[in-house]
């Protein structure tokens, strides 16, 4: 009989002790994947065994998930990081940046090579300077309409259609080769515009970069260009701007 209980309590201890030890962990912690709680605790000097807390987060100025065996897939818990500044997540599954729009200090965001579709958490970031979303699956710039502050965008590789969310924003670098791009005119007088990739998209008409004062540089190739864009390019080139027709990669085979 004696031993019978030993049995059946060392049996309730295990089922208690044991298994609500493992579901209380994953419940309780704010970071749901394993491959980002290893890059956030590499960057706070966290012990592996010391659950990250949103006190920790806080502390984050900078994040730089890059080169990992594994990928990211789950930002859950990131919103608490809400000083951070600098944020690089390339090349890794992440399909959902619901956790970003808690990030108000951000001013640097480079998400290249994910899964995302839809930008409506950058929303809100209107500090943002530098975005860089190359390779996803995004249709719509319209989230980026209110960024002032926005210097730099990097989104080739992607879906995108509309360039008017652009209109008064104060950029320099627009990078959008290898998307679904018809219309150039949102960029009509645009006071900031330095560099334009449009390489690889749908563009015919491109009459309204005589209009972009501060215009430098703008790369062209692969687009069906109408019988009025040689006579633009002359203009554009006598004003100094440097114009390319061809690819990189064209140039290369060369």
């Amino acid at each position: 009989m004696h031993n019978q209980f030993i049995k059946k309590l060392i049996v309730v201890c295990l089922v208690f002790v044991l298994l609500p030890a493992t579901s209380v962990l994953a419940a309780s912690s704010l970071i749901k994947d394993p491959v980002l709680a290893k890059v956030i605790r590499a960057d706070l000097k966290l012990s592996v065994k010391k659950e990250i807390k949103a006190t920790d987060l806080k502390k984050l100025k900078s994040l730089y998930a890059m080169e990992l065996k594994s990928k990211i897939s789950n930002l859950q818990g990131l919103e608490h990081a809400v000083n951070i500044t600098d944020l690089f997540l390339p090349g890794q599954n992440i399909k959902n940046i619901k956790p970003l729009n808690k990030m108000k200090k951000l001013t640097f965001l480079a998400v290249e090579g994910n899964q995302i579709a839809d930008i409506s958490p950058l929303l809100g970031l209107t500090n943002l300077q530098n975005l860089v979303m190359d390779d996803n699956k995004i249709k719509s710039l319209a989230p980026l309409k209110n960024m002032r502050k926005l210097t730099s965008l990097l989104a080739s590789g992607n879906q995108v259609t509309d360039l008017s969310p652009l209109q008064k924003l104060k950029l320099e670098w627009v990078i959008m080769n290898d998307n679904k791009i018809q219309d150039l005119t949102p960029f009509k007088n645009h006071p900031t515009l330095e560099y334009l990739y449009v390489e690889d998209n749908l563009i015919e008409d491109i009459a309204v970069l005589e209009t972009i004062p501060h215009l430098t540089e703008v790369y062209l190739a692969n687009n069906p260009l109408n019988e009025r864009a040689e006579q633009v390019v002359k203009k554009l080139k006598k004003k100094g701007v440097v114009v390319s027709l061809v690819s990189d990669e064209a140039d290369e085979e060369k």
